[in-house]
């Protein structure tokens, strides 16, 4: 238990290798109890379609959504209890939730079944998951600390698509549409990163 009552209250961190997929954030963890813990990261999500990055991405993961922009909030409660009884040997578990407010406008699509011909489309997006994530303490210091996590969860994503119009010849406006169409999307989570941070708010007993 003794292990358990030393520690600073307040964590504040980054997750930098979001860095490389354009997320840029800034996280705050409080712990309020021995065993318990809130946090709050936000931040801002770019567009890095068409970089070197994405296209690494996107032939790993087959996946061509970097053209998202805008800004994002999760939310999470923290059980802390360093190497506890649970069998992944945790020092902590997060349940998090999560919010993105994200989107792209006037991008040129290329109609995959007719060589030459392009959409113009526009695209508000509202993404709200549920996650579950285990931490470890790599480098547990009196100030400065950084642990690793490995989660999963689930995602709920609600669109409105506008295509403004199409063409040929590889010119998108050639003729107007306006049309918009709503849909919702369920997809998987995995996360898997690194906190990297200062502790401060000595923790007293």
């Amino acid at each position: 238990m003794v292990e358990a009552l030393l520690y600073k209250k307040l964590f504040l961190y980054l997750i930098p290798l979001n860095f490389l997929i354009g997320e840029y954030n800034f996280g705050m963890q409080y712990r309020f109890t021995d065993e318990w813990a809130v946090d709050i990261n936000t931040g801002y999500i770019g567009n890095i379609e068409g970089t070197y990055t994405s296209t690494i991405y996107e032939n790993i993961f087959n996946s061509g959504t970097f053209y998202y922009s805008g800004p994002f909030i999760k939310t999470s409660i923290l059980a802390v209890v360093p190497r506890g009884t649970n069998p992944l040997r945790t020092d902590y578990n997060q349940v998090e939730i999560a919010y993105r407010m994200l989107g792209y406008d006037e991008l040129d699509f290329e109609d995959k079944t007719e060589k030459g011909k392009l959409f113009n489309i526009s695209e508000d997006m509202q993404a709200i998951s549920l996650s579950w994530k285990a931490g470890y303490n790599i480098i547990p210091r009196e100030v400065f600390e950084i642990n690793a996590f490995v989660g999963f969860g689930i995602q709920m994503r609600f669109k409105n698509t506008t295509v403004n119009s199409y063409g040929y010849n590889y010119h998108s406006d050639m003729f107007l549409v306006n049309d918009i169409t709503e849909s919702m999307q369920t997809t998987p989570l995995f996360h898997a990163g690194i906190k990297v941070g200062l502790k401060t708010i000595n923790n007293v007993k």
